[in-house]
């Protein structure tokens, strides 16, 4: 009997064949040109061509900026993964296994238990579980480049071999292909970065209390450790800053928009940014940066609308106390009923120093707000021992904004298809998906909008108020105070219901400020951040009467901010503007790089004359000489370009300065701080007292000695003692400090990635204020892209450098060559239209298929 089949295929037009007709006349078929060809033996059909899911057209044009089409969004990612690989294929290899949980399977237990206490933090955190249940709600296109990404980092993966790999990953096992839910799981922990993503060991750290006999621990020497106070603060007084600057039509040479960006984000690890162009034509064009491992631009423009990015100040979890019932350390106290924690026990490999792998396992739990932590005592000393950790009265827990913000993606890639303001809001309104950041667009009609759009706690009027209230009043023995002054957290009484967060309409998930009232401000002027508040984005127009979770109004602002509003009111020949007070393009670019110190205008001539003329002074019961140091601060033109000389000696004065003297009246200035003049005060030096030694001389003798303790000559310049280091030479960088008020920030700090080294070394602080060693000033953080672009009548004009270059790889060409170019002050043109492209002189194009 003959078996039917519905698959059938048409051969040329003629009769549909079933599948099992096509096999027997292609055999039939076969047989006679074989015959008729005189063969005896018949040979194999070539198999049959089946299309590649994905093909993107790369083109590399000079500092190894690519620039990726595709006809699809699929392939658009696709491209995107595969040049990313190109660039940084270990870091993302890196975070993966780190949202994976399988740091410790394959890097050990890490110093001080921190892989196993990573990869527990991250199973309770639940970032695989959340991507899997996010993926299927992202819009079609976002899906589409998310799977296209990751099939375009996996044909790299695949096609190089392991021995080829960069330094920081040859021949590692942990190179290997990931998934969309790899990925997407990654880009969620990326929205955390502002929350308890720095607050990730604590969660492995925190156990219940022993009641009654204490049993022996067999898996101690694998248990994580407390992370130290100094590291909880490193990470929460986080290197993230930035300045970042919209123009509008009432203050541009031409009536169109400008964008100024100016990210202080870290030179190495995952944090780092990269530089792209994704282009499916006729539906989307944009240009700019992304963090690594995330199918979008962050900061750039399109044909249309231009934007920045600054790291919001407002808060983005809260911490709370439990009150535990007695005798039971896994229930609280909740108003009043009582609640039971719930609980996971994980389960992970962990690879032994002889290299076996043995499973650890450990029970995480958590309450109604979110995971238990435990910080360390010397959080509050003044307390008694255990307070902050885990003991049967009480325990801590926290909740994070973020935590269920599956909009990240969908919100960039609105803001990347944006035609005009209208559409740019309206993607932050439906999507409310920014994690951490302040907003400042601008586009070629002339138009500027700020906002703060980031998710903040709802807390209610009086909870807020009342938590304020006692964070901002000094107490020794107030948690509440202490936190917050040591490490910026909002600490309540989570066992009172009243410090719940409140639900309203309109919101992304329920606890967070709805879009409707977070900060905004339109202006046809300018707006700008330098990550205080949105509460000065335009002196003009101050945004008032908002929660203090959102940020601080009428308080001082950073010396950073004070620069950066000098420079965009001043209006005279000599300032950043010129007489006519809009900026050309040429104007824009020169004053991000101007290195103008607020600080230094306000104090460097009266600390002259008050030290012309000394020789010693006294500091630490020694006679300090200042004569040369005085005299080099007197030469010195306040900048801190690469070749200034006072410099040096300025920054270790400015060091010797508590910082809350550089906001408010006390060593420093003699008028204080007035919320009804805020970017001119504090002011005027604090006159010497009529006996005695000179507080400011003292403050620059302990500079000098400083200075002294380091071994480096007083009369350095700034750029051979301030340097990053690239393939063993010293490049040497302009910039300063933002407690200096300098816009261009350069600084020392923490890596993200625990699993590479620094590339930048520094021995023992002699100064904790500036960073000073006996290596100088050694950089892997501030300024990154920096960008100055114009909409005009053409289209966007737009310049840029990217001071760490877009390649990690020390093999790379690409790996110090914008690093060269950010020493000098030098832009590199952005290439956007594809007359630029076609046209660069280092253009290699590529296509790839797969998938």
């Amino acid at each position: 009997m003959l078996e039917h089949t519905p698959d059938t295929l048409s051969l040329r037009g003629g009769p549909r064949l079933s599948l099992r007709t096509r096999r027997w006349s292609l055999s039939l078929l076969t047989s006679m040109a074989l015959v008729a060809s005189g063969c005896d033996e018949e040979e194999p059909l070539p198999p049959e061509h089946t299309p590649a899911k994905y093909t993107a057209k790369i083109r590399r044009t000079s500092y190894g900026v690519p620039h990726i089409t595709a006809n699809d969004y699929g392939s658009l990612g696709f491209g995107q993964g595969y040049a990313f690989a190109q660039d940084h294929v270990c870091t993302l290899a890196d975070q993966i296994i780190k949202v994976r949980s399988e740091r410790a399977q394959y890097l050990g237990q890490g110093p001080g238990n921190t892989y196993v206490g990573s990869d527990l933090a991250y199973l309770s955190l639940g970032v695989i579980a959340r991507a899997e249940a996010t993926l299927p709600q992202l819009s079609e296109e976002v899906q589409q480049m998310v799977h296209g990404y990751v099939a375009g980092y996996n044909k790299y993966v695949a096609e190089t071999p392991k021995a080829e790999l960069p330094a920081n990953c040859v021949n590692a096992a942990w190179v290997k292909p990931i998934t969309a839910v790899d990925l997407m799981a990654y880009d969620l922990d990326l929205t955390l970065v502002g929350g308890i993503n720095q607050l990730a060991l604590t969660i492995a750290a925190a156990t219940p209390p022993v009641v009654g006999a204490k049993a022996v621990d067999k898996h101690a020497a694998l248990r994580p450790q407390m992370p130290t106070l100094e590291d909880l603060q490193k990470l929460r007084q986080t290197d993230f800053g930035s300045n970042g600057w919209a123009l509008g039509a009432e203050r541009t040479d031409n009536g169109k928009g400008m964008v100024m960006a100016n990210p202080h984000f870290p030179w190495e690890g995952e944090l780092r940014l990269w530089e792209s162009q994704l282009t499916v034509p006729g539906q989307m064009n944009v240009y700019g940066v992304g963090l690594m491992g995330v199918p979008a631009v962050l900061i750039g423009f399109n044909e249309d609308v231009a934007w920045t990015h600054t790291f919001s100040s407002g808060q983005r979890m809260t911490m709370y106390q439990l009150s535990l019932v007695p005798g039971k350390p896994t229930t609280y106290k909740y108003g009043t009923e009582e609640r039971a924690m719930t609980s996971k026990t994980f389960r992970i490999l962990v690879k032994l120093p002889e290299g076996s792998l043995t499973n650890y396992e450990q029970t995480m739990y958590f309450s109604h707000y979110g995971p238990i932590i435990a910080i360390p005592d010397s959080a509050a000393p003044q307390l008694p021992k255990g307070t902050l950790g885990w003991n049967t009265q009480t325990a801590l827990t926290i909740r994070d904004a973020n935590i269920e913000n599956t909009q990240f993606l969908d919100q960039f890639h609105g803001m990347n298809k944006a035609k005009n303001l209208a559409e740019f809001k309206d993607v932050y309104a439906t999507r409310q998906g920014l994690p951490w950041v302040n907003t400042m667009y601008a586009d070629k009609e002339g138009n500027t909008w700020y906002t703060d759009a980031t998710p903040t706690p709802n807390l209610s009027q009086d909870a807020y108020t009342k938590w304020f209230t006692e964070a901002r009043t000094p107490s020794a023995t107030s948690l509440t105070y202490g936190l917050y002054n040591l490490m910026g957290l909002v600490f309540l009484n989570g066992s009172d219901p009243a410090n719940e967060w409140q639900v309203e309409p309109g919101s992304r998930s329920p606890g967070l400020v709805p879009f409707a009232k977070v900060p905004k401000l339109d202006r046809r002027d300018f707006v700008f951040n330098a990550n205080d508040s949105f509460w000065l984005s335009n002196p003009a127009e101050p945004l008032t009467g908002f929660s203090p979770l959102h940020g601080l109004e009428k308080v001082p602002q950073s010396p950073r901010t004070r620069m950066n509003l000098i420079t965009l009111t001043e209006q005279s020949a000599t300032g950043a503007s010129g007489a006519d007070g809009k900026f050309s393009l040429e104007e824009l670019k020169t004053a991000v790089f101007s290195n103008r110190s607020s600080m230094a205008e306000l104090t460097r001539e009266g600390l002259v004359a008050r030290c012309t003329g000394r020789t010693t002074v006294p500091f630490q019961n020694m006679q300090v000489d200042i004569s040369q140091a005085c005299a080099l601060l007197a030469g010195w033109d306040g900048r801190y370009d690469t070749n200034s000389k006072g410099a040096f000696v300025f920054r270790e004065f400015l060091g010797a300065v508590p910082t809350s003297s550089l906001l408010n009246k006390g060593i420093l200035f003699d008028v204080p701080f007035d919320p009804a003049n805020p970017f001119n005060t504090p002011n005027t030096l604090t006159p010497a007292p009529a006996t005695g030694e000179d507080p400011l001389l003292v403050r620059l003798a302990q500079g000098v000695a400083s200075i002294n303790a380091s071994g480096i000559a007083l009369d350095k310049t700034l750029g051979e003692v301030q340097y990053t280091a690239r393939s063993g030479a010293r490049v040497p960088i302009q910039g300063g400090l933002s407690r200096e008020g300098i816009t261009n920030v350069v600084a020392y700090g923490v890596t993200r990635t625990t699993l590479f080294e620094y590339s930048a070394t520094r021995g023992p602080l002699i100064s904790g204020n500036t960073g000073l060693s006996n290596a100088g000033y050694p950089i892997n953080n501030g300024s990154s892209f920096v960008m100055a672009m114009q909409f005009t009548d053409a289209g966007p004009s737009a310049n840029a450098v990217l001071t760490y270059s877009e390649s990690g790889d020390p093999k790379s060409p690409h790996y110090n060559d914008q690093t060269q170019l950010f020493s000098q002050k030098q832009w590199r043109p952005i290439l956007f239209t594809d007359a630029q492209i076609a046209a660069d002189a280092a253009l290699v194009e590529t296509t790839i298929s797969g998938g």
